[in-house]
């Protein structure tokens, strides 16, 4: 009877119910997004205009249409939705030495691109973010209730992590994804709450690998965007990126640069798509931005610490810490704040993987906003 109540009660009040503090700054992040993506699109690259902005707002559509579903389902379809998930991520990493994109590889320096037929290239390194989060998000909570020792815990948890991180940091040559799970799993780990002498031992072990990581782990380019970054004179080539998003964001003056002549900032579209912000709608365009960011984020948290069951509170964190990361490091790296990891702007880069996933993301923390406010309304 109480579930029965809890559907009609949906069915009825859907629109008093829905979250628009995380609605809103998200619908207003996406026009922003499109008004700035169209400018840089048909200068940039007219032989593809206007396709190409066609193309980002169907995929803008086609992740409404996934917030929507994914914030009317019952909630017992959340855990299987999250094993789907990063069974399908994994399955599609495991493919990409066969169908992975060759030219994108080339391109980008990453193999991170498969191409699916008659859709085009795909990221699976996006969706495993969101699978991986979900799946952990449950192994933490069996941890929690005591239904899995520590040790069986840390097994499952190790058993997940493990293929997910080695595609993307070792075959895929990602680390800006791979900064990213650490992050995400970082955040989750706290929230569950590991002792003070874990985590004084996790960040001893980081600092001593460090030197082990520079000369092991990290490629050359990799080494050279971080000495760029300590040392913005160190190789003039590796930071003309971040030179010319710099400059683009300084000739947008308060409302924009009016002149018509425009910086040149490679990647603009998509890891750059900051500085183009700055560039034709200035400080007012960036403040906005930023002020939107932050109330997504914050509510996204905020949410968290509000949720009852362990798993939601942990997923809606972990997916919380990813939309933070991403702001947060290419804000900073437009900036020259932060070194450049290739992390493209939420719902305002250009990108049809990068932009679905975010919806998927948004839907959950929309159907657990949901689910809360219908049982508070049901108490009352």
């Amino acid at each position: 009877m109480e579930k029965l109540g809890l559907e009609q009660q949906r069915r009825k009040s859907l629109f008093q119910v829905l979250d628009y503090w995380l609605l809103i700054p998200v619908f207003a992040l996406c026009i922003e997004g499109l008004y700035v993506l169209n400018t840089v699109l048909e200068l940039q690259y007219p032989g593809q205009y206007p396709r190409n902005i066609l193309t980002q707002a169907i995929s803008i559509l086609l992740g409404l249409i996934a917030l929507a579903v994914l914030s009317l389902i019952e909630q017992s379809f959340i855990y299987p939705i999250g094993v789907f998930l990063y069974g399908l991520s994994l399955l599609m990493q495991a493919l990409l030495p066969v169908f992975g994109s060759a030219e994108l590889a080339a391109k980008t320096g990453s193999n991170a691109w498969l191409i699916l037929p008659g859709i085009g290239s795909f990221q699976p390194s996006e969706l495993s973010k969101i699978g991986l989060c979900m799946a952990v998000a449950y192994v933490l909570e069996r941890m929690k209730l005591k239904k899995y020792s520590f040790k069986k815990g840390v097994l499952y948890l190790l058993l997940l992590l493990l293929p997910q991180l080695g595609l993307i940091l070792i075959y895929e040559d990602d680390l800006g994804t791979g900064m990213v799970v650490v992050f995400m799993l970082a955040v989750m780990i706290f929230i569950w709450g590991i002792k003070l002498r874990y985590v004084l031992l996790i960040l001893s072990a980081g600092v001593i690998s460090v030197p082990l990581l520079w000369n092991f782990a990290l490629k050359p380019y990799q080494q050279t965007r971080i000495l760029s970054f300590l040392y913005p004179n160190y190789d003039t080539d590796a930071t003309y990126n971040v030179t010319q998003a710099k400059a683009a964001i300084a000739a947008g003056g308060l409302s924009g640069n009016r002149s018509g002549d425009y910086v040149h900032v490679p990647v603009q579209e998509s890891d750059f798509i900051f500085s183009a912000v700055g560039e034709y709608m200035g400080l007012v365009g960036t403040s906005l931005l930023i002020l939107l960011a932050a109330v997504f984020i914050f509510r996204a948290f905020y949410l968290a610490s509000k949720l009852q069951r362990p798993a939601f509170k942990y997923m809606a964190a972990g997916i919380a810490a990813v939309f933070t990361f991403h702001y947060v490091e290419n804000i900073c790296m437009n900036l020259g704040l932060m070194p450049v990891t290739g992390i493209p702007l939420p719902f305002v880069s250009q990108g049809g993987t990068a932009m679905l996933v975010n919806f998927l993301s948004l839907g959950i923390l929309m159907n657990l906003s949901v689910n809360r406010n219908l049982e508070l309304t049901m108490e009352r």
